[in-house]
């Protein structure tokens, strides 16, 4: 509570866009106004709600600017400098300090907008330069100062006759070795200075990373599969397998557009992260196409009460008319109809999602790793042979196969991108380069050929 009759000047002028609540606080100096400003933001952000505000001195006109941004990094820069205070504490602090990386890391994640991903990547590494070990002072300083600090003393000279003789003089002048300054070699990642914090942060981030890239490339698989789900191919069925040219010619489109509507790269650092992560970004999308497919034609076993409800899963199940033709049975789970009539046609689906697969995988090698160890203690088998069945040494010509196709799949990506390119030049160059490799592969194919008789002679 202020003092009677003290003298508040700083106004802080707020405004919740959200519900259009507007209002002023009054403070007596410029850091209460700043502090007070943090904690709306902080609100903010757990409301998830716009805050406008303006700091004013109503006697002098001074006016303090502080958004929504300046906040958050005012914020994470004071969880960073606490972070290295902790560190330097040692051993004493250090659940302290992992709960306080977490917080930290918990704000910079909030960091968005232009220029963020730069942003983020400098915070971390402060971050991780704060709770690193303290820093020491470099041997050669350390040499430099004790040298120093000889010169400072007064010079002692030995009395004549008091037994010493030069070459004990000589020994004490020895100057100290570099390896008496260096510090022992760290041998156990127990020695590594906050291994523990550092621990709990690598795991934190490496677990984000690999939420986040799911997640963003879930995002891309539920827009490519409503593109099959939108194509149609021989028989008249959606393309859940995405086999049709125009069905991998939309997905192809899709990547082609976001490379080449990026800039130069080394022209913006947001451009240049997206045009190193298309790659996996592609990948996760695959791969979550396999759990998209399984659910939409799962989705199509349950009929909601409400009339709309209804009628949107029966338009669904509308685009596989077909299937429905084939397994007329009507006490069929309409999913199976599906599954089974895609698999009918030559082109199968996945009936299982990843993780469901993963564990009939691992329950099918549980109980044939069971089977192989009762036949060994039974004496049917020795365990060399049970070694071998447990590790099969993969077939050459399904891997050269296996090599080929996917080849051949990274070729066609090759084309259908630079096909994409609108630029006639850029399109020229990157067909020049398709061809170039192809020739190259070609020469490497005839350089391994065996000569023929013809040419030994």
């Amino acid at each position: 509570m202020p003092k009677k009759g003290e003298r508040r000047p700083w106004r802080l002028a707020f405004h919740w866009l959200s519900n259009d609540v507007k209002g002023t606080t009054t403070h007596g100096t410029p850091d209460e106004a700043r502090s007070a400003a943090h904690e709306m933001f902080k609100t903010a952000r757990l409301r998830d709600s716009e805050l406008e505000l303006t700091i004013e001195n109503r006697d002098t006109g001074e006016k303090i600017t502080m958004t929504a941004t300046d906040a958050l990094n005012e914020e994470i820069t004071s969880s960073i400098e606490r972070a290295r205070s902790l560190a330097a504490g040692g051993e004493d602090h250090e659940a302290a300090l992992a709960d306080l990386v977490e917080e930290t890391e918990t704000l910079i994640k909030q960091i968005s907008g232009k220029g963020s991903v730069k942003l983020k990547e400098d915070f971390r590494a402060q971050l991780l330069e704060a709770v690193k070990i303290p820093a020491q002072r470099a041997p050669e300083a350390e040499g430099a100062d004790a040298a120093n600090a000889e010169e400072d003393q007064p010079t002692q000279r030995t009395p004549e006759g008091d037994g010493q003789d030069d070459a004990a003089d000589a020994e004490g002048d020895q100057p100290v070795t570099s390896a008496e300054l260096v510090k022992p070699a760290t041998t156990d990642v127990s020695e590594i200075v906050n291994f523990n914090s550092l621990l709990a942060l690598g795991i934190k981030r490496v677990k984000e990373a690999a939420a986040d890239s799911w997640e963003k490339g879930r995002g891309v698989g539920e827009v490519l599969l409503e593109m099959r789900l939108g194509t149609t191919d021989k028989h008249g069925d959606p393309d859940l397998g995405g086999r049709t040219d125009p069905g991998k010619k939309g997905a192809g489109a899709i990547y082609a557009a976001v490379v080449a509507g990026l800039p130069e790269e080394g022209e913006d650092e947001d451009a240049d992260a997206i045009r190193d992560k298309i790659d996996s970004i592609q990948t996760d999308a695959r791969r979550s196409l396999q759990n998209l497919v399984v659910e939409v034609v799962r989705a199509l076993d349950v009929v909601p009460d409400d009339e709309e409800g209804k009628a949107k899963v029966e338009a669904e199940r509308a685009r596989f008319a077909n299937a429905v033709a084939m397994f007329p049975e009507a006490d069929k789970p309409f999913s199976e109809k599906v599954f089974d009539y895609y698999e009918v046609k030559g082109k199968p689906i996945p009936r299982l999602t990843r993780a469901e697969k993963a564990r009939r995988d691992r329950a099918i090698k549980a109980r044939h790793r069971a089977e192989l160890e009762a036949a060994v203690a039974a004496g049917e088998m020795t365990p060399e042979a049970m070694a071998a069945s447990l590790n099969p040494q993969p077939n050459p010509a399904e891997v050269r196969k296996k090599k080929a196709t996917k080849a051949k799949s990274l070729l066609a990506e090759l084309v259908e991108e630079a096909r994409a390119i609108e630029d006639t030049k850029a399109k020229e160059k990157a067909l020049d380069e398709i061809s170039a490799l192809l020739a190259a592969a070609r020469k490497e194919v005839r350089n391994s050929r065996p000569p023929k008789e013809n040419d030994e002679e």
